[in-house]
């Protein structure tokens, strides 16, 4: 996918996004998300974040010192109490068509955030969200180029370094090792740190890629 291609998947994922949370009871928007410590209205306010001034985000940073992963974690909980459902919702609409991204990212940075937080609100809010799994394997491909460093580091680390994953459901696949198959969906969200969907996987490593992740959640950090 050339880079117009990657803008027009993150405007659709964008707009799954406001069809998926209009008409969300009250309650849904409290309710947690995949991500640990945000509610599905944290994860709407951190999407909104590409419409921040520079000023803005200074003052977040300033108000929520720390790392870059503390200051968007509690950043993106600030902006959740000052705006409602229904400003949300507007700012997030404002985003589709809006091709501008932080300094040092890319447009494929956009895909993943869209794309994976797509996930982190409709698998907890039991909805079936469908996304192409062309445009999710150009958002893990990003992830793979990563190789655990730079930009990786807003995920959770899985031990998945000696396994190879393949998709069912399009020509991908990344690694070396014990083979390990799912849906594009299923590996992607495997990569970016989510085990929400591992017990879907198959293939002669699935067994040992779960134990694998279970004895990395026991370990005290």
């Amino acid at each position: 996918m050339d880079d117009a291609e990657v803008w027009s998947a993150v405007d659709r994922r964008r707009r799954t996004i406001v069809d998926l949370l209009t008409g969300l009871a009250p309650g849904e928007w409290d309710s947690p998300s995949l991500c640990e410590g945000w509610t599905i209205r944290d994860v709407a306010a951190h999407l909104t974040m590409p419409l921040l001034t520079m000023r803005q985000l200074t003052l977040l940073a300033i108000r929520h010192p720390g790392r870059t992963n503390h200051i968007i974690r509690e950043g993106s909980i600030d902006l959740a109490r000052r705006h409602d459902p229904g400003q949300l919702l507007h700012r997030l609409d404002l985003l589709v068509g809006r091709h501008r991204t932080f300094p040092g990212l890319t447009c494929r940075e956009a895909l993943i955030d869209a794309t994976g937080h797509t996930f982190d609100m409709a698998i907890p809010l039991g909805r079936e969200v469908h996304v192409p799994a062309v445009e999710v394997a150009e958002a893990a491909d990003r992830v793979v180029s990563y190789g655990g460093r730079g930009n990786a580091k807003v995920f959770r680390s899985l031990p998945l370094a000696t396994f190879q994953l393949i998709a069912t459901d399009h020509a991908w696949s990344t690694g070396h090792g014990a083979q390990v198959t799912g849906t594009m969906t299923d590996l992607f969200l495997l990569l970016t740190g989510r085990a929400v969907r591992i017990r879907h996987l198959h293939g002669p490593g699935a067994d040992d890629l779960r134990r694998a992740v279970a004895s990395s959640d026991q370990v005290v950090t």
